[in-house]
Formats: C-alpha cells, sequence, structure tokens
C-alpha cells in the first residue's frame, strides 16, 4: 500500500457494527472470489514486461515466480481486510488500495460488493461514526466535519445525512464551552481584538457563522471583556 493510505485517519468501529469475520473467513475457504480471469491484455502482458526490465528473457525462464491470479487475490484480500479490521475505510478508500494494486475495474466492483455484503464497509456507518468522533469528542462544527467526510471519499449522500442528525443545541454548547476555554488565552486584549480572534478561531474549527455569533459573545460575557 502507498503511503497515503498508511496515513488514513483510524476510526474503530463502534460495538455493535462490527464487520462478520467469520463469514469472511468461510468465503475465502470455499465461496465465490472476485475473479481473476477479467484482467484485460495489458495487464496479462506486464509479467512479462517487468521480466525484461529485470534482464530476464521474454519468456521468464530466468524471471522471479510471479504471483499468478489465486496468489495475489489472497494477498490483497489479506492486506485489505487487516485493515478494515483495524480501522474503518470509506468504499472510495478501499476502491484506491484495490486499484493501487492492479485490479481492473470489474475486479474492483466485485471486491467492493463482497466487502459490504460481509459488513466491512459501509459509508453510512463511517459517517456516523466521524461525526460522533469529531463533534462530540473533538469539539468540531459541521462544516468541519462535512469537509473531513469528503476528504476521506464518503458518499456525499451519506455524508450530508449524518451530518444533519447533528444535534443543533449540542453544537452550540461545543461551540461555547471551547470560546470560553480559548477566550482565557485572550485576556488582556481589547474586546474587538478578542472578539476578532476567537471568531476566527471558532470558524476555523468548521462552525457557522450564527454559531460563532453567539459563542463569542458568550464566552467573552462569562471572561468579563
Amino acid at each position: 500500500m502507498s503511503d497515503a493510505s498508511e496515513r488514513l485517519a483510524p476510526v474503530s468501529y463502534l460495538p455493535w457494527a462490527a464487520p462478520d469475520e467469520a463469514q469472511h473467513d468461510r468465503e475465502r475457504g470455499g465461496s465465490r472470489r472476485p475473479r481473476a480471469d477479467q484482467r484485460s491484455r495489458g495487464d496479462r502482458l506486464k509479467p512479462r514486461l517487468a521480466a525484461v526490465e529485470h534482464g530476464a528473457d521474454p519468456d521468464g525462464s530466468a524471471a522471479e515466480p510471479i504471483e499468478t491470479g489465486p496468489e495475489r487475490d489472497d494477498r490483497i484480500d489479506r492486506l485489505v481486510v487487516s485493515r478494515l479490521r483495524r480501522s474503518a475505510l470509506s468504499v472510495a478508500e478501499v476502491r484506491a488500495v484495490l486499484a493501487e494494486h492492479g485490479l481492473d475495474d470489474g475486479e474492483i466492483e466485485e471486491w467492493i460488493e463482497r466487502y459490504e455484503r460481509l459488513g466491512y464497509l459501509d459509508d453510512a456507518r463511517l459517517a456516523e461514526q466521524l461525526v460522533h468522533v469529531n463533534g462530540s469528542r473533538r469539539g468540531r462544527g459541521s462544516g468541519a466535519i462535512l469537509q473531513e467526510l469528503t476528504r476521506r471519499g464518503v458518499d456525499a449522500e451519506a455524508a450530508r445525512a449524518a451530518v444533519s442528525h447533528l444535534d443543533p443545541a449540542v453544537e452550540q454548547a461545543n461551540a461555547i464551552a471551547i470560546a470560553e476555554r480559548r477566550a482565557r488565552q485572550l485576556t488582556g486584549l481589547d474586546r474587538q481584538t478578542a472578539e476578532r480572534r476567537l471568531s476566527a478561531f471558532l470558524q476555523r474549527r468548521g462552525y457557522s457563522g450564527e454559531v460563532v455569533r453567539e459563542a463569542v459573545t458568550a464566552a467573552l460575557t462569562a471572561d468579563g471583556s
């Protein structure tokens, strides 16, 4: 996997949303696998080209053993499932990983469908997790949360639905609490400067203009500024 995939932000599955690992293991043991014979002619030529590049004869007689379809499938499956068991990924993130390992579009869609069926992939569930983590635990506003969902490639409809479920009262309370903590660092500044800096700080955390105004007023009033 590329360095970009290594930096994917880990998000733990909620207790009730664990993927069906037993079913996955059963499928690996005997049921249909994504077909390896759907590769394009160009993909089938890659092993021969690689052999030439490494100084071997075009027939591959002097080259290292080349990974065949089933071996390749097992390796990629182990890699993807290992990452999915450690952290939730979006469909787009898994699709990118599969593409990096040489699967064609038809194969990728088969693998995606299989992982969704097994419960490893669910953009709606991932969106709910990210809203909870970024809203309740990290104190980010709806704007910043939506940006994070977009960055992770979460399905746009699922992202909007999850963000729409944010409780406005809870978001406002989070903004006020954050503003009050930040206001303690602005002691000694005149009211106008404190308002400007505090407003910019909350805006960077993804809060809307109305939420920012109310939070700033409440924080500076409580601070006596």
